[in-house]
């Protein structure tokens, strides 16, 4: 069957229904991209990275629209044709849904934890006064992080100092090298 028996069949008055079915794969298929280049944009309509996550059922939704428009364009009924979209697109958006999870699981996090940060060393960059807040950095996976620090003494800036606890996320207590090495 050539390409130009295709077109004449899917004109012969079946031109709505793949026409239909056309319009679900395209919408699908823009809902897949999106969701794809501007991951978390769509988070409201997303149910989290299982199988109703907003990929698989974009996935699922342009699979089902562009294999039905094909079926219908082939000489099959509406009927058949939704039948074979469905698996199509149960096949496909179980795929999408592999995917998406293997990819996340091998994005790697570069988040601090207050385990990581206990012992750490790092250099006062804003000079910590006894009754206040300075600042501190260091380097963790790779990047620098900054911190909110306090200590006991004051500290001026350019010493390194050691983490010796997690106040916050974005916070910590300091004190100086030497008093932590005695």
């Amino acid at each position: 069957m050539d390409i130009f028996n295709w077109i004449e069949r899917l004109l012969d008055g079946s031109l709505v229904t793949g026409g239909v079915f056309l319009v679900i794969g395209i919408v699908g298929a823009i809902l897949l991209i999106l969701s794809v280049i501007l991951d978390g944009i769509f988070d409201v309509f997303d149910f989290g990275d299982g199988p109703l996550s907003l990929t698989t059922i974009a996935a699922f939704t342009a699979i089902f629209g562009f294999a039905a428009f094909a079926t219908v364009g082939a000489g099959g009924s509406a009927a058949v044709a939704g039948a074979v979209g469905a698996l199509a697109g149960v096949a496909g958006g179980a795929v999408a849904w592999w995917l998406s999870r293997a990819i996340r699981r091998a994005e790697s996090t570069t988040a601090v934890t207050s385990e990581e940060l206990v012992g750490s060393e790092a250099n006062v960059v804003l000079a910590i006064p006894a009754d206040g807040l300075g600042e501190v950095a260091l380097v963790r996976h790779g990047e620098r992080v900054s911190l909110s620090a306090t200590a006991a003494t004051p500290i001026a800036r350019g010493e390194r100092v050691r983490v010796v606890q997690s106040l916050t996320a974005t916070s910590v207590l300091v004190t100086p090298i030497d008093e932590t090495s005695t």
